[in-house]
């Protein structure tokens, strides 16, 4: 249907499926009322703010990008732990922005384009041709200690919170390869990574990019008491909130900073390459609800060696990423989280010897370098800085070669999930222990088997009874079809606990063990589903799975006409009949919200009964697929605007594969 569209005048609203749950969504949705209704749309107004740890942004009409350190910003409550966004720096053009764009995506990033005005920018009048429009681009990429921008043509312009207190040169620094040179000299036991850096030369002149070195900056003669202008490579930026930002040009620029107003530091020539921003973090306080901002004098930011280590790395930046897996049978090799934290490790081993019961996640970013920026490259000249956060820290393969001691990265760069991790490599994999439930499951606990549990230890007296009460509930608890998605998941997944029940307790009065029920029958006004043979005395696993199959094949093929489930061209998923109504009805359902619980209790009690029924997986498998791939589809995870595509459900549309989770809102 999807494909049929595409070739017709009835087009869908995008060339392929919209990713409703990813990291960056709340960009490109408008602000709403509390009463749900859309806000009058301003050229002021910011979108809702998205996160990249340790960052996190909002974008306007305007043309800017507005850049949160939340976590300075902490307040602890018994109940609660709120990190406050404020942009704290905004980055953007002195130029007009005509329009912008989620210019790309993929599972780790989102590239956002501003277009310059047409008029301004392209050299002719009226033109709409984004081809010939100066603009910039940001890369957003989770784990980015920095906030990337490359300008093609605009004049760059930095705007603070309220004002920035100066821009400056930064301080002469000791090399970190004399340091590292002096600490190895001590010790002859560390296998550790050594990696040297640029010292700031003494001359104030800016060298070619292939020649230059990070540090160089100085100021112009043309700087008065009213404006201080500043050329360079390689700045500091504070504001009146204490916080220090580093800055990194890929070519000399000269910024002007209006020592009266003091909001602004900007260009007056174009610039075309690329600027990258770096919070050196406040050290956090020891108050419990909130943090104060602390910033580090030059003294030292001259001797941090966090800062050095964010200068060496500033030349090479990521402009995306993939997330790959694999999984493997084994014990899960014990890691020296001391290496990220200094604590004792809290790692556990695994003993299991089940299949596949170590899952591996690779993360593998695309950098590009200042030196060379017309072509991006896995292997960059200088190996790139990332944050991890503390669940990849604790997992992550080669810790002692790609991680950071904290004497080797001074900084503490925090979020809402606990302090965050330099890491060093444009790829990097960490190892989970899988859990291991099955249906036969039920008398293990994480996998070794434990006889005491088995249902025929149960005392015969208890085994009635309990088989009783499922025989009771068949009768009053059933799934009901127009309560909508949510409310007909959660009873049918009951229903299917309830066969489950009956099937383990009748298999143990026969057997003395766990038997699966091979015939079940069919409810009788169940017409269209194909009827399985019937023995002469119904037992409550059979009547519990024939009601099992009687409400779930009526829920997903509808009851003749009346289906209740639809495919979205639009966006791209399963939506609910209710839900098209009304966008507020079945719990968001027409929004994305939920999906994962809304169809993970369908899928749950599809698998159960084509466990009992093989047929039922011939018959209605392409139906349940659907609402698989709705919320685990295994797509390509790289989207570029304007390529084609024949998917037709985004890329695992609740996971988040940064957090190691997924999130519930559409």
């Amino acid at each position: 249907r999807r494909l049929r569209l595409a070739s017709s005048s009835m087009k869908p609203f995008l060339r392929f499926p919209f990713p409703t749950g990813a990291f960056w969504t709340n960009l490109v949705l408008l602000p709403q009322t509390y009463d749900g209704k859309p806000k009058p749309s301003t050229k002021s107004q910011s979108s809702y703010p998205i996160v990249a740890y340790p960052y996190s942004f909002q974008w306007s009409p305007l043309g800017k990008l507005q850049v949160s350190y939340s976590a300075s910003r902490r307040k602890i409550q018994s109940n609660s732990i709120q990190d406050a966004f404020a942009p704290d720096v905004s980055i953007g053009s002195v130029d007009n922005i005509h329009t912008r764009h989620v210019f790309k995506y993929d599972s780790l990033s989102v590239t956002l384009r501003y277009y310059g005005d047409a008029k301004e920018t392209s050299g002719k009048q009226n033109s709409t041709n984004l081809d010939e429009m100066k603009h910039w681009d940001t890369y957003i990429v989770q784990g980015s200690p920095y906030v990337t921008a490359r300008y093609y043509g605009l004049r760059p312009e930095l705007t603070a919170l309220s004002d920035f207190t100066d821009i400056s040169c930064p301080p002469t620094m000791q090399t970190e390869e004399e340091r590292l040179t002096r600490k190895q000299s001590n010790s002859t036991h560390s296998n550790r990574r050594r990696m040297s850096i640029f010292s700031q030369p003494s001359s104030p002149a800016a060298t070619g990019t292939s020649g230059k070195k990070f540090g160089v900056c100085g100021i112009s003669e043309k700087s008065t008491r009213q404006k201080k202008v500043i050329t360079g490579v390689q700045f500091v930026v504070t504001a009146q909130e204490g916080l220090m930002w580093l800055v990194f040009a890929s070519e000399p620029i000269t910024f002007e900073f209006e020592q009266a107003a003091r909001r602004n530091i900007k260009t007056s020539m174009p610039f075309q390459g690329v600027i990258r921003l770096a919070l050196v973090p406040p050290p956090p306080t020891n108050v419990s609800n909130v943090t104060a901002s602390a910033p580090l004098d030059m003294k030292q930011l001259a001797s941090s060696s966090g800062v050095k280590r964010l200068i060496y790395h500033a030349g090479t930046f990521p402009v995306g990423g993939t997330v790959n897996w694999s999984f493997r049978s084994g014990s899960r090799a014990p890691l020296a989280s001391s290496m990220a934290s200094g604590r004792r490790s809290l790692r556990q081993l695994s003993s299991s010897t089940k299949e596949n019961n170590i899952g591996s996640v690779t993360f593998t970013f695309s950098t590009m370098h200042m030196s060379s920026l017309e072509s991006a490259s896995s292997s960059a000249q200088m190996e790139l800085l990332m944050l991890s956060l503390p669940h990849h820290a604790a997992s992550i393969s080669s810790a002692d070669k790609i991680l950071f001691n904290p004497q080797d990265f001074d900084l503490f760069f925090r979020c809402i999930k606990g302090r965050m991790v330099p890491v060093v490599g444009s790829s990097w994999t960490y190892e989970e222990k899988l859990t291991s439930i099955g249906f036969d499951d039920e008398t293990s606990i994480d996998g070794i088997q434990n006889p005491g549990l088995s249902v025929s230890t149960l005392d015969q007296s208890i085994r009635d009874l309990i088989l009783q009460t499922v025989d009771s509930d068949l009768n009053i608890n059933l799934p009901v079809l127009e309560s909508g998605a949510y409310g007909f998941g959660k009873g049918i997944a009951r229903l299917a606990q309830l066969a489950i029940i009956a099937d383990s307790i009748e298999g143990a009065n026969v057997h003395g063990k766990h038997t699966t029920a091979k015939n079940v029958t069919t409810a009788k006004d169940d017409s269209h589903v194909t009827k399985p043979t019937t023995p002469s005395s119904s037992t409550t696993s059979q009547r519990a799975y024939a009601l099992l199959e009687k409400y779930l094949t009526m829920w997903l093929v509808g009851d003749g006409s009346d289906r209740r489930l639809f495919y979205d061209v639009d966006l791209g998923g399963i939506v609910s009949k209710d839900g098209l109504k009304d966008v507020f009805s079945d719990f968001g359902n027409i929004r994305y919200n939920d999906h994962h619980f809304h169809y993970g209790y369908v899928l749950y009690a599809a698998a159960v009964l084509g466990r009992a029924k093989p047929t039922f997986v011939s018959q209605y498998g392409s139906y349940v697929d659907s609402l698989f791939y709705d919320v685990a589809h295994n797509s390509s995870s790289v989207m570029n605007l304007g390529g084609k595509s024949e998917i037709f459900f985004p890329f695992a549309r609740h996971k988040s594969w940064f957090d190691g989770h997924s999130f519930a809102s559409g």
